[in-house]
């Protein structure tokens, strides 16, 4: 019942605004774009900085050293008022021959620190041997403060937990997802100083041993490959993304346990088959917008009803298992034109992209995803477009795209023509200006989304 008066409130809503995308259908993404910057090769992550002035961009495969012409691991940071690279960082060497440099970027909770994650280590590694590490920026003097630890392989996505209310001196805690290693690395930097001491094995805490009952669909030679993760706001929360399974870890962010594994989405009540790649949680809480790699789409679900199962169960603990049905109670449907949808394809390209123009392609698969920080309304989904499934080759002539959708009626608003695998993804605090990273182009993609808003408000 109480999705069915959210989606009708949602349909009254959006026939008394009059936004429609139809509106848009005169422009193209040339009067949105703004500018492209060049990176380093592969950006993979991007986030820009709380106050909106600078970009941190993770660049996998790094830079190559003008003076040695060796490839060196960067990450660079843009200043998004004068449009340019401000400052390139080198980070410590993973693996030469795999991930060389760094995934994923957040910021800490005080936004004093900016994280930076390495993906990998092997007995070569500059520091910390045989793993993964996070580099840590003081984003005041823009220098390297600290090295940590994360005692697994595969660092990719970051998340920093909301400080809890009810604790006086609140901590900061950081969850790091490990690819490879199945597992979440928990760090506390709570007191981190910039002191000199590069490095911070103190600030590593414990590993949380990810306990699935499912086997991939397709193997990849990963089991679970942890990836997005997302923190309930009250803090109390992890909810931790398993590509290869499909299935949905709930972890218990104060004790560093998992307390659930939510079964895979079925083929049966999607219409086809799905993974979960990356999540975003709305501000106020209620929902949780996951994307779908496999299977071309994003899905919203109603988060406070999982929180409240999980609180209700007799057991808490790694061998404890959601059933698949429940997630039709978690939908959310998004109040479509054509009636409510619990997922959302988005497989259709718009009139101006260079490969496919309005052409449906099977190989969409959306990765990131970000809400708007001004009203949470839009959601912003980048899709890297592949040639082939399983991303067994790249075509660097096929290019990506970034779907913008509105939350209150499920339309596409706009798609916009993106580069070469559209991965790194972000949006300014002020809502105006969309970043998008070419993992195989190395160029940053700017778009004024400001203005593509207000003409489709309008």
């Amino acid at each position: 019942m109480k999705r069915q008066i959210f989606t009708v409130a949602l349909a009254l809503y959006s026939c008394v605004a009059g936004a429609s995308a139809s509106d848009l259908n005169a422009f193209s993404t040339k009067d949105f774009f703004k500018m492209t910057l060049p990176t380093g090769c592969q950006p993979k992550g991007a986030k820009v900085a709380p106050d909106g002035r600078y970009l941190y961009l993770a660049e996998m495969c790094g830079k190559t050293d003008p003076k040695t012409k060796k490839r060196v691991p960067t990450a660079s940071i843009y200043d998004l008022e004068k449009m340019t690279l401000s400052k390139t960082l080198i980070t410590p060497v993973g693996i030469r021959k795999g991930i060389l440099a760094n995934t994923e970027v957040d910021f800490s909770y005080d936004g004093k620190w900016a994280l930076i994650a390495r993906a990998e280590g092997n007995s070569e590694s500059q520091i910390y041997k045989d793993q993964g590490l996070v580099t840590v920026v003081n984003t005041q003097t823009q220098k390297i403060a600290k090295y940590i630890p994360v005692y697994g392989q595969g660092a990719k996505i970051i998340a920093t937990r909301p400080v809890l209310s009810r604790i006086r001196n609140p901590q900061q805690i950081i969850y790091v997802a490990n690819y490879f290693s199945d597992d979440i690395s928990v760090l506390d930097i709570t007191n981190l100083k910039d002191d000199g001491v590069l490095k911070g094995d103190s600030y590593f805490v414990k590993k949380i041993d990810l306990n699935s009952h499912f086997k991939p669909p397709v193997n990849h030679g990963y089991q679970i490959a942890p990836r997005g993760i997302a923190f309930s706001p009250d803090g109390k929360y992890a909810f931790v993304l398993a590509t290869e399974t499909g299935s949905l870890f709930v972890v218990d962010s104060i004790e560093h346990k998992q307390v659930a594994e939510l079964a895979p989405i079925s083929r049966d009540a999607a219409g086809r088959d799905l993974n979960l790649r990356h999540i975003v949680i709305s501000r106020d809480g209620n929902y949780a917008y996951l994307s779908h790699m496999r299977g071309n789409a994003v899905s919203r679900i109603d988060l406070r009803r999982l929180m409240s199962v999980v609180e209700a169960l007799p057991e808490k603990g790694p061998n404890v298992v959601l059933p698949a049905t429940l997630w039709q109670e978690l939908f959310v449907p998004f109040a479509t034109a054509t009636g409510p949808k619990n997922i959302l394809v988005l497989e259709d390209y718009p009139k101006d992209h260079p490969n496919f123009p309005n052409k449906k392609w099977p190989l969409a698969h959306p990765n990131t995803i970000v809400l708007d920080p001004v009203q949470n309304r839009y959601l912003y989904v980048s899709s890297r477009t592949t040639s082939t499934e399983g991303d067994s080759e790249v075509n660097a002539g096929i290019m990506g795209k970034v779907d913008i959708i509105d939350t209150q009626n499920g339309a596409v608003v706009f798609t916009l023509v993106g580069g070469a695998q559209p991965t790194a993804l972000d949006i300014t605090p002020d809502g105006n200006t969309l970043i998008s990273g070419a993992l195989i182009g190395a160029k940053l993609f700017i778009y004024d989304v400001g203005k593509l808003i207000r003409l489709y408000e309008k």
